[in-house]
Formats: structure tokens, sequence, C-alpha cells
């Protein structure tokens, strides 16, 4: 019996079911070869040795070498000899033909997967190498995109440099084997082999595994979408993730920030491709500049600058652009251009801070602007006086000058002649001491005319206004104020005519004898609608315009700290005295409604004494069916004007305004209108 061979004798054999039926049998068969291997030798070569005899020369083992070497292809993401990419599984294999042990097999897995990370990446970087492409890919990545890219590239350098290193050492390794043949596989601590090889690739393997989750998050991104999305991975627990992508990020993010600081400095929107998160229309006029011509990307602000700041820039770059090309101040330029440092990522409170600065500068610079070179204010104090009949005494002397020549049909009318009416009212009245400039602007307009329309029906004051104090009063805002202008003309003429009714009752009363009950009848009447005037007319022009006057002045001169604030202010502004004055809102809407059949009444009220004065000084005064017919039309119209007031005040009560309350109480002084329910009301039987 032969005695075990040296170096394997207290080796003991594995689990059957653990190999190949080949594998379980080595070991037996090593035994019956004892007498042909020189046992002199390491127990590695006797191994290797007594398979080469078992499997025979076709399943040799592949030499770690010949794997080194096509390892290092691999890494470049080329096909070795023994070890190519398959497309179909999207993963390296081993060539069938080559006998790799499975300890071997998991060792070259583990770095094949550079070799795939690396396709990864060189393949998003392809479309920027190649030549032919190169203008189309610029286009659809952007700046940010290029410069995202170059990082890439930037880190791959280091890569292949690995690369080179290693392939130096295993060409350095090659070179000594085939000097030195008895040292073949003896390894030193310098050897580099498999699992050195994967432990040196270790830091670069991670970096690969970034840059490729990189690539695959950022593809089709552009501009600051791409930004925010490689931010978003910058909230991360490992610190070497925060780390490296942080420091990739200050090489990407220069194109957007360089764009950022443009905006912000200059006004200008140096945007190639789309891709800052402000937007500019060039088709839009400089007239609508502020409401138009830039918008916000919303798709494109970074994931660390929030809603609030991004509005910021946004009006700061928008501002410049309003001050430099509709104010024509083209020397203004804040004063943080000359003594900031470039915006860079990282810095992020740095950056608010700047960009609060110049927010603040820029905007107090063109409200100053607005408010001293165009007169905003001086344009809102007139535009209260004259359309909004603030100007007391100036109403009173147009309205006298054209009470008579508006009764006419409106088809008679000339806009000459009303304009010369218009400026003897001016000087007639405290209007005459105004700003030119402002009294310049004041015009008359007649609306569209149609069939049976009277002068009342058609004429409005108008108020012109240029660049660039109209981008303060849109044409949806001059609209608002010749709704309420109208209004207002509507029930300054139902107090103009109930005046000129009570004059001539009280002039008459006492000289035609005739119709002395029913001049005072109807002087009772009269008191009543003119009772009901002045209360509506005293809510409006206090409780409504001047209370929201105040408001508006406050919010401008003390709370609004950029053009977008003083526009929401007026808007506010208008919309408190349309709604205050139901002139919007469906609720308000069936209080104007009533408000005009009250006045159409009235002036059916005035209509009915003409022909009742028209009576009492004709010479058929005698004509008592005449009389009556007058009589029964006078008692009907007035029993119709309480009617009336009677629905208003219900629907005046289901408000809860405190205003709305107080003229309910104004208009039913003393339960007037209540009580006459009251006395009209049969008596109730008793059971």
């Amino acid at each position: 019996m032969h005695s075990p061979a040296v170096g394997l004798s207290h080796m003991d054999s594995p689990p059957a079911l653990d190999r190949p039926y080949e594998e379980r049998n080595t070991r037996r068969r090593l035994a019956a070869l004892t007498n042909a291997i020189d046992t002199s030798a390491s127990p590695a070569t006797q191994l290797t040795k007594a398979r080469e005899r078992v499997h025979g020369k076709d399943e040799k083992e592949l030499s770690e070498s010949k794997i080194l070497r096509d390892l290092i292809f691999v890494l470049q993401g080329i096909d070795g000899q023994y070890i190519r990419f398959d497309k179909t599984t999207n993963e390296y294999t081993i060539d069938p033909s080559a006998y790799v042990p499975q300890p071997t097999r998991d060792l070259i897995r583990r770095v094949t997967e550079l070799g795939w990370l690396y396709k990864q990446v060189q393949g998003f970087l392809r479309p920027a190498l190649s030549a032919g492409t190169q203008q189309e890919w610029q286009q659809e990545a952007g700046l940010v995109g290029q410069a995202f890219c170059f990082a890439l590239q930037r880190e791959l350098v280091d890569y292949y440099k690995l690369i080179a290193v290693l392939e130096a050492q295993i060409d350095k390794q090659d070179s000594a084997a085939s000097d030195d043949a008895a040292s073949v596989g003896v390894p030193t601590e310098h050897t580099l082999t498999l699992r050195r090889l994967l432990l040196w690739t270790r830091e670069s393997a991670q970096r690969l595994r970034l840059m490729s989750v990189l690539v695959d998050a950022c593809r089709g991104q552009k501009g600051g979408a791409l930004v925010s999305t490689m931010h978003n991975y910058t909230i991360h627990g490992d610190p070497f993730v925060r780390k490296y992508i942080k420091s990739m990020l200050q090489d990407v993010s220069k194109p957007f920030y360089e764009m950022l600081q443009r905006w912000i400095y200059e006004g200008e929107l140096d945007d190639p491709y789309e891709e800052f998160f402000v937007a500019c229309d060039p088709t839009v006029s400089e007239e609508a500049l502020w409401q138009r011509k830039y918008s916000l990307r919303q798709n494109m602000v970074p994931s660390f600058i929030s809603t609030e700041l991004s509005q910021k820039i946004f009006l700061i770059g928008k501002s410049l652009n309003f001050i430099r090309y509709s104010c024509q101040e083209d020397a203004f330029m804040p004063s943080a251009t000359q003594a900031v440092e470039p915006l860079s990522y990282g810095d992020i409170p740095e950056v608010e801070r700047s960009i609060d600065v110049t927010y603040r500068e820029t905007s107090q610079r063109l409200l100053g602007l607005l408010k001293t070179k165009y007169k905003l204010m001086d344009h809102l104090r007139a535009l209260k006086r004259y359309l909004l009949l603030g100007q007391g005494d100036f109403i009173q002397q147009l309205m006298v000058a054209l009470g008579s020549g508006l009764n006419r049909p409106a088809n008679t009318l000339f806009r000459h002649n009303l304009t010369g009416i218009l400026e003897s009212a001016i000087r007639a009245s405290n209007a005459q001491y105004d700003d030119p400039e402002i009294l310049s602007r004041l015009d008359v307009r007649l609306l569209e005319i149609s069939p049976q329309d009277l002068g009342w029906d058609v004429f409005t004051l108008d108020y012109h206004l240029d660049p660039p104090i109209n981008t303060v009063f849109t044409p949806q805002a001059m609209h608002q104020y010749l709704r309420m202008f109208n209004f207002l003309w509507q029930l300054k003429r139902v107090e103009y005519t109930l005046t000129a009714c009570w004059r001539r009752c009280c002039l008459h009363n006492s000289t035609i004898k005739k119709i002395k009950q029913d001049l005072h009848i109807a002087q009772i009447s009269l008191s009543h609608m003119i009772h009901f005037c002045y209360q509506l007319q005293h809510y409006y022009l206090f409780e409504v315009l001047e209370c929201s006057w105040e408001k508006l002045a406050c919010d401008i001169e003390k709370k609004s700290i950029d053009l977008d604030a003083v526009i929401e202010a007026h808007d506010r502004y208008l919309l408190e005295i349309s709604e205050k004055g139901f002139l919007s809102g469906a609720k308000n809407q069936a209080l104007s409604v009533r408000l005009v059949e009250i006045f159409d009444t009235i002036l059916g009220y005035k209509s009915v004494l003409d022909r009742l004065y028209a009576y009492g000084t004709s010479e058929s005064a005698g004509d008592a069916d005449k009389l009556e017919k007058i009589r029964d039309k006078r008692t009907d119209i007035e029993k119709k004007f309480e009617v009336q007031v009677l629905e208003f005040l219900d629907v005046l009560r289901s408000y809860d305004g405190e205003d709305l309350r107080s003229l309910s109480t104004r208009l039913n002084y003393n339960e007037h209108y209540s009580a006459r329910i009251v006395k009209e009301e049969p008596p109730q039987k008793s059971q």
C-alpha cells in the first residue's frame, strides 16, 4: 500500500453533493497517480498537475495571467480573448471552452462590473464625442448637460490612469515570468492577482456606480432640471456619496449660476438652449414687458431654490429690464454687481443673501421711478377725483353744463362740443389748480350708440395713460373704472333730476293753485327719493371709496415692495369698490339690478311731474279726467318706488357686513318703510 502524497494527506474530501461527479472523484484519482507526481513539489503544483492528468489538455485551467490580461480590456469596455460582453443578457460571460473554477468565476464577475458600468457611462458620453451628432447633441443637452459630460470625462481620466498602472504591472509580471520560469506561480506581496485587482479597483467601482446612477437619472434632462436631479442625490447618509456628488455639482452647475448671475445683475437672459427657469417671448412688445414678455419655467427651477426665492430672482431681472426699456433708465445697475463674488453651488445662504439685497435695491429703484418720475399716486388720485366723482364741485359744474344737452338723443351729440364743456367745468371748479399734465389726460368719450339712446346713456369721462404707468392701470383696470363711473354718473343724474324737480315744486307750489295739493304730495315723495339717493351717495363716496382708498394708499406707500405688489394692491382696491358697490358677484348683481330699477322709477316720476306742471300751466286745466289720469300715474309710481325700496332692503338685510347694515338702517330710518307695510296689511280676524 502506497503512502499518501506529501501536502495532501491531511486534506478532507468535501461532501459528495457539493461538487459535480468529476470534482468529487478528483482526489481519489490523485491517490492512484501518486507515483507519477513529484511529491517534493508544493501542494498547489501537485493539484494542478493532477488535474491536467485527470481532465486532459482540453480542460486545462485558464491561467490567472491570461484572465488579468483580458480583464484589462474589459475595464475599458473592450471584449477580451476569453471574456466577452453578451448583448442578449447584458453582462460579461466567459468563453465556455475555457476552464475556470467557480471561485475564480465569482471574482471575475465582480471585476467585470466595472466594465459594465464603464460601458454605461461611455454610452452616455458617446454622442458628445461623435463629430457627426455633436451639434444636435449640444442643442439637446444644453450648457449644463455639456458641463455634466465634462465632469464625467474628468472622473474617467483618473479611471484611465488606474487602468494604465494595472496594465503596466501586468506587463512587468509577464516580463519577469518569461525571464525566470522557475518563479512562475509563486506570488509575492507586489504581485497583481485577481483578489488584489478587485481590491485596488474598489474605489473606482464605487465612483463608477455613482456615475452610472447619475447618467440614468439625468438622461433626457437639461438645465435647472438636471442640476435639481443631481442635488437630490446629495441628500444621502453616506458621506462619500454626498461629497462626491457635491464636488461634481461644482462644475456641472457653473453654466446655470452664470446665467443666474447675468439675470440678476444685468437683466440679460443668456440662455441659448432654454435651460434657465426664466423664459422670454421675443414676440411680445415692450409695452407688455411686465405682464407677458417673461415667464417662469417651473420644471427648470432647482429643488434647492425655494418658490419665494425663484420669484425674487424672476422679479429682479424683470425689474431691471423694465427700468432699462420702459423707464429709459439705462444707467441703473445694482450696487452688488461690483462687490459680489461669482455665485456658485454649495453656498446657498450666501446666494440667498445676495439675491435679497439685489431684490430690495432693484424694487425700490423701480417703485421710486413710478412714484416720482411717472407720478403714480397723482394718477390714482386723479382717477378717484374725476372717474369716481370724488371732485364734487367739478362734477356739479359738469352736470349743470351737460344736463340739458344729455337729455337729447345720443346721435345729436358731438365730441368737440362735449370737450369744450369739460374744459369749462374744469375752469369753473377747483380742478383748475390740478397739475396740467393730469388735466391733459382727462377727456370725453362717447360709448357705442344704440337706437333710442339718450346722451346720458353714452356719455362718459376717460383718462389716458401711457407706458410705463399703464402697467399698473391695465385695460382691465380701466374697464373697472369705466363701470364705476357709469354707475355713479347714473346716480348723480338721478340726484340732479330730483333736485331740479324739488326746486320747481317749491317755485310753483304757491303760484299754481289748481294742483297745489298734488305738488305737496309730490314734494313728500320727492323728499323720500332724495333721502334715498343722498344716503346711497354717502355710502358710495365715503364708506366705499374713501375707506378703500385709505387701504390702497397704505398698501402702496408702506407694504408694497415691488411692482407686482403695487399691481395686486390696485386690483384689490378695484375689486373691493366693485363688490361693495354692488357691481360684481352674483349676490351683488341682484342689488345692482334693483338699484337700476329704482333709478328708472325715479326718472319716470320726473316725467309724470312734467305732465302735471304742463297741465297746471295749460289752458285745459279744467279737464278733470286728464288730471285724474296724471294723479293715478303719480300714485302708481310712488307705490312702485316704495315696493322697490322694500325689495332692495330685504336683499340688503341678508348681508353680514357692518357697512351694509348701517346703510339699511339709514335708508329705512325710523322704520319708515317697514311701518308702511304694517299699515297696509289687513287686520287678522279673531278666531
